[in-house]
């Protein structure tokens, strides 16, 4: 399947629930350094400028449905209230998988070559305005390691479950990380691994299992959601669509991140602490207060080396009653469009230049 930039098209989708919001959509290619043809989606709101334009960033093995999806969209929220958002997919990922882009050999490929490209294609298309960076759980950790080298184009970052000390405050998730490492040491044939590392899969397995995986009795601490926190059929389509592809190598760099307890390169060679503490520019990290799969110790490392004077550490829980938050579910859980929304939102609007 190949994909040509497209024309503004009007469209209208739904918010949340009821509500609707109509917009300018668009596909753009964005080409990179390297040759890969990725895909972003534009959306524009219609009959009003813009008030900013956001680059919303997926996570590890996810794509384009982190943020939107039939029922319920973090992203046609944002149009509604004004902004315009570029929903971009990495390489190997959805649309940009689908337009021929391979998987990447490493984390930091993303680093080098994806991100500069999206970051200039979409101030070529904006006329140069800042952009907000959203970045959910793999794509806030890259706003750590490339935010310093894009500060100049960028208005500010939101950070969604995004860890900078990798399976922190999970014993179980440190344990599998530390087993990946061991037995990656053992393959015999490491000229011969495979290629791709099918969460889409793994995706298809738990939304069978929903019965058990969301039933507030589940203990084991790997479920992405915290149970009970979205309606069903929407979090058995973020599932089914949501969860993707990606390289057999990045899953391979997560056990090593996880096992070493220091967020630094493939080759060991870049500690990703020395980016962070170069960020100037306002950043908000947000965390869910029953995250297990990224806990806020793993995220509070962060927080806390960010040069940015304008800095924030929000931990969404206990706003009312027993509601509490997980991880995918802090963007498009049932009470996301009432409580997590609406705070980033205007984190934003106050930071709009």
């Amino acid at each position: 399947m190949a994909f040509k930039n497209t024309e503004n098209r009007i469209a209208s989708k739904v918010v949340n629930g009821d509500e609707t919001v109509s917009y300018y959509r668009s596909i753009h290619e964005v080409i990179t350094h390297d040759g890969m043809n990725l895909i972003m989606i534009r959306k524009t709101p219609v009959h009003r400028e813009a008030i900013a334009p956001v680059m919303l960033v997926h996570g590890l093995g996810q794509n384009r449905y982190s943020w939107t999806l039939s029922k319920r969209s973090f992203e046609n929220y944002l149009i509604a209230n004004g902004y315009e958002t570029f929903n971009i997919e990495l390489r190997g990922h959805g649309l940009s998988r689908a337009n021929g882009s391979i998987y990447p050999e490493t984390f930091e490929t993303y680093l080098t070559a994806d991100m500069p490209a999206f970051v200039d294609a979409i101030s070529k298309l904006t006329g140069g305005r800042k952009i907000f960076y959203i970045g959910h759980s793999l794509g806030g950790s890259i706003a750590y390691c490339v935010g310093a080298q894009l500060q100049d184009r960028l208005a500010g970052i939101i950070s969604i479950g995004g860890p900078f000390n990798m399976a922190r405050g999970n014993i179980l998730l440190k344990a599998i990380a530390h087993t990946g490492v061991l037995l990656g040491k053992l393959y015999p044939l490491p000229n011969r691994q495979p290629d791709v590392f099918y969460i889409d899969a793994i995706g298809l397995a738990a939304a069978l299992g929903l019965k058990v995986l969301d039933h507030h009795w589940y203990r084991i601490p790997l479920q992405v959601w915290h149970p009970e926190s979205m309606e069903r059929d929407i979090l058995s389509e973020r599932i089914l669509k949501g969860f993707d592809r990606t390289s057999f190598n990045v899953v391979k760099f997560f056990f090593q991140w996880g096992a070493r307890g220091k967020f630094v390169s493939s080759d060991g060679k870049t500690n990703f602490e020395d980016q962070i503490r170069n960020l100037t520019i306002p950043i908000l990290f947000v965390n869910g207060d029953r995250d297990l799969a990224v806990t806020e110790a793993a995220v509070r490392e962060a927080f806390e080396k960010a040069g940015s004077k304008d800095k924030t550490f929000k931990v969404f829980g206990g706003e009312k009653g027993d509601l509490h938050w997980g991880h995918i579910d802090l963007i498009l859980g049932r009470h996301a469009p009432k409580v997590t929304w609406p705070y980033m939102l205007e984190w934003m609007n106050r930071r709009v230049s």
